[in-house]
């Protein structure tokens, strides 16, 4: 299938493709469906079909190359098809696609696959969401990420507890010392030695067992270059792998290296 352009609104581009058995057994392999109406001639050639057929998702599977062609970096937010007719090994499919709405990043587009009959062996809507250029900030990108690896003992508990006032915890490790590990991160690795906490979303799931060791990350999800901010996402698990506490945290790191300079 040639190159394609970014579509205009009523635009409308064509692929066409014939597809074998040989690419009925590829995606059978591929995806484990080896249903014997795609993969097995004489078990097909009994059936209502009278041989074999391509999978569906093996034409959406098309359908999604040209989408990914027409609109480079695009998210799928949905898919709508039906299947009104069986698309067979060696005959020529026309696979179309045909710009319908555009609303900010947002695009609609109706997918349309055809038979030499004229028969449609598909059809439906995509939508899409164009993505937007990485912004640099700091040489920070989205989905750097950063972890460390703690096991709060009894001492650290005992310190805690004089710090809070209270009576030393025996078994549990409190919240702030998870909220701890996640500032330990942020201001020593990612984004780094300067960062500006400014708000943080802590959502516990289950308590934290002291001397049991606790993984912590954080990894950027979002860039504000004009604002000098970034959203993180935390999380910490516990030794089985078990969500701990996750949320979100936003930084400022306009200071961010400003100890170098």
């Amino acid at each position: 299938m040639a190159a394609l352009t970014l579509l205009t609104i009523g635009e409308t581009v064509t692929a066409t493709r014939t597809l074998t058995q040989a690419d009925f057994d590829r995606f059978a392999a591929v995806s484990g469906d080896d249903n014997p109406i795609h993969v097995d001639p004489a078990f097909a050639a009994r059936t209502h079909f009278g041989r074999t057929v391509s999978h569906g998702m093996l034409l959406y599977t098309i359908l999604r190359g040209l989408l990914q062609a027409a609109f480079p970096g695009a998210a799928q937010l949905e898919q709508q098809l039906r299947f009104p007719n069986p698309a067979y090994a060696g005959e020529p499919l026309t696979f179309r696609l045909t710009l319908q709405a555009s609303e900010g990043p947002r695009r609609q587009v109706a997918v349309l696959i055809t038979r030499p009959d004229g028969q449609p062996a598909a059809e439906g809507l995509a939508s899409l969401e164009l993505g937007e250029p990485a912004p640099a900030l700091k040489g920070l990108r989205l989905g750097q990420r950063a972890e460390l690896r703690r096991a709060f003992t009894a001492a650290d508990l005992a310190a805690y507890a004089a710090l809070a006032g209270q009576p030393a915890e025996t078994s549990g490790v409190p919240e702030p010392l998870i909220g701890g590990l996640f500032s330990c991160l942020l201001g020593t690795q990612l984004p780094g030695r300067g960062t500006n906490w400014l708000k943080q979303r802590l959502t516990f799931h289950q308590p934290a067992r002291a001397g049991e060791p606790l993984t912590a990350s954080v990894e950027v999800i979002r860039l504000r270059p004009d604002k000098d901010l970034v959203n993180v996402r935390t999380v910490c698990v516990d030794g089985q792998g078990r969500t701990v506490c996750e949320g979100e945290a936003l930084v400022l790191v306009r200071d961010i290296g400003a100890e170098s300079q």
